[in-house]
Order: structure tokens, then C-alpha cells, then sequence
């Protein structure tokens, strides 16, 4: 009699969710997306603050890691904001092409670097495909990383038993009308101005990230439309059925969502432009059933555009985990 799930339930069936993909013909799309993406920007407080047009940085280190160099930057957001920024520029003759990556929940910036402490931890997230930004490096694409806010050196004094500090910047973001998710995609956003005023880059740009990372990524490509491709991770699901189905970091909830899109929706922002969505079969926080809902409404809004070819769903046969293969086949594809 008492229990609140039936009620959380019926609540979530009967939201109506003001942008739910209803475009029945092309002409409409543009109107649609232009509406949808005001106000998610307008949720993540990310309007009226404008981007810097030419951002600063400072090189702080360089090491040769081979086949390429990794730089660390600091790159000045604002309000006394500073990004670690890391770029892995390949050895061979520009233009190269520009990919930026997203890392999840764990060390932070560090892991898709393929930057550890021992070999034998090194060896592991290897065999997981955990350093997809070094493997990109090393294929010969040059790849922005950036350390997303709540991890490794961008923590603050509330630090939780999993090493980061999601819970805190979550919910002190949350009190002053912002989220978290909205800060780490505008630190993305200044990212890429600043990778635009670059000159030995192609001008196409892929975006890649998985779990947290593919959080960001989602909503990165569907708010920055100079994101040409991209390739999300362990994240694209039906809400209800993951990070309102099980426990998930506080980073990944953001208030008033559920009332403008689900992830479908969201993902529709992103078309024409190309999208690969790489799942789990056997993803446990991510469930495929939830996966495959949502894809069919990214589907129907590619299929509005006659790109079908655009938009990809590769599923691998294990759990929550990224597979490399499948993310840079769609990169040779459309980059």
C-alpha cells in the first residue's frame, strides 16, 4: 500500500515529454531541432553564456609517447576555470584528423590516455579498450581529451569512496540552477573553439566517449553542431530503464530532463550528421531492451532525412564495456 515505485511509474508513463519525435516530414525537422535544442540548453544553463571565440592556453608538458606526442594543456574556461587539456598530435604530416574524446567514471583523464601507474594495470584497461584515445593516437588521428569535471586533478574538497567528486559538484551545481552535465559539455564546447582555430587539422570532427563518457557525448554532439560524427558509448538508453532503473552516479541526473526528450529524442538532434551507438548485450546498467527503444526513434528521424546510412547501432556481445574496433570503423567511414 505504501511502496512509491507504482507511482514513480505512473508518473513516468503519463509525463508528457514536450519534445517527444513526432516529425512526420523533413520540413519540419529543422524547426523541431532548433526548438528542442533552445531548450535543452536553456535546462543545462548553458544559454546567454557565450563561448570565447579564441581561448587561452598554456602548455604545461610534452612527452613523446612514439607514434605521437602528448601535450598537456591548461585551457582557461572562465570563472577562474581551468581545463586539463591533453592533445596526442600524431607524427606524421598535417592536415590530421581531429577527434575529440570523452573518458567515463574511474582515474579520470588518465585511462583512455593509457597513462597508469603500472604495466599491469595498463595491460588490463587495454584489453578492455578503456585507452581509446591512445589507440586512436597511435592509428594516426589526432585527439583532444579533455578531464571532465568531478575527476582526477578536477575534484574538490568533498571527494567520495569512488575517488571522484560527482556527488558534490551534482548537487551544489544543482542548488545554484545548473547541473553538472551542463558544465562538463560547455568545458567541451570551449575545448572545441579551440581546436576551430587550429591550422593543421581537416575540418571535420569526430567526438567518441563512453559510459560518463558517452553521456557528455550524446549531449555534446546534439547541442555543438560542429561535431560532424560521433561515436557514443555505454550510455544510450531509455532513462527509465537505466539511470531510473538502477543506482548510477549523481552526475548523470539532471533536473526537468524527462520533461522535454528521452535519449531518442535527444540522439534526433544529431541527425543528419553520422552516429554510431555502441551497447552491451549484456550491459547490466545499460540494458540492450532500453537500447534498442530508443534507437527506433533515432532511427525514424534519420529515415525522415533519407539518411539511414548515417546512423549505426553496433552491439558487441559483453557487458559494460567500450569496443574500439567498432568505433574507429565508423571514424575511417565518415571522418
Amino acid at each position: 500500500m505504501f511502496r512509491l515505485q507504482p507511482h514513480l511509474d505512473d508518473l513516468y508513463q503519463g509525463t508528457r515529454r514536450q519534445f517527444a519525435f513526432d516529425v512526420e516530414h523533413a520540413t519540419e525537422m529543422g524547426s523541431w531541432q532548433a526548438d528542442f535544442r533552445a531548450a535543452l540548453m536553456d535546462l543545462l544553463h548553458l544559454s546567454g553564456r557565450d563561448l570565447p571565440l579564441a581561448p587561452a592556453v598554456q602548455l604545461l608538458s610534452a612527452a613523446d609517447k612514439g607514434r605521437y606526442i602528448e601535450e598537456k594543456y591548461a585551457l582557461e574556461a572562465d570563472e577562474g576555470v581551468f581545463i586539463p587539456m591533453y592533445l596526442l598530435v600524431p607524427k606524421t604530416p598535417p592536415p590530421h584528423r581531429p577527434i575529440f574524446a570523452l573518458h567515463g567514471h574511474g582515474p579520470g583523464v588518465s585511462t583512455i590516455l593509457g597513462n597508469h601507474t603500472d604495466a599491469a594495470t595498463a595491460q588490463a584497461r587495454a584489453a578492455n579498450d578503456d585507452n581509446f584515445a591512445q589507440q586512436l593516437a597511435q592509428e594516426g588521428y589526432f585527439v583532444c581529451a579533455i578531464e571532465q569535471r568531478g575527476f582526477g586533478e578536477r575534484i574538490t574538497r568533498q571527494v567520495g569512496e569512488s575517488g571522484n567528486a560527482c556527488r558534490h559538484l551534482a548537487f551544489e551545481y544543482m542548488m545554484e540552477g545548473r547541473s553538472l552535465l551542463g558544465e562538463r559539455v560547455r568545458d567541451a564546447m570551449i575545448a572545441i573553439s579551440y581546436l576551430q582555430n587550429r591550422h593543421d587539422l581537416t575540418s571535420k570532427l569526430g567526438c567518441v566517449g563512453f559510459s560518463g563518457g558517452g553521456t557528455t557525448a550524446l549531449f555534446l554532439a546534439a547541442l555543438d553542431e560542429r561535431i560532424t560524427t560521433s561515436v557514443i558509448g555505454g550510455y544510450f538508453c531509455t532513462y527509465k530503464r537505466s539511470i531510473l532503473g538502477v543506482p548510477h552516479c549523481e552526475c548523470n541526473y539532471v533536473p526537468g530532463l524527462l520533461q522535454l526528450g528521452e535519449a531518442g529524442d535527444i540522439g534526433a538532434l544529431i541527425a543528419p550528421r553520422p552516429v554510431r551507438i555502441i551497447s552491451g548485450e549484456q550491459d547490466p546498467i545499460f540494458p540492450i531492451e532500453g537500447v534498442y527503444e530508443q534507437y527506433a526513434t533515432l532511427e525514424r528521424a534519420y529515415a525522415i532525412l533519407d539518411a539511414e546510412d548515417k546512423c549505426s547501432l553496433a552491439i558487441h556481445e559483453e557487458g559494460h564495456r567500450y569496443q574500439h574496433s567498432l568505433g574507429v570503423e565508423w571514424f575511417a567511414q565518415w571522418l
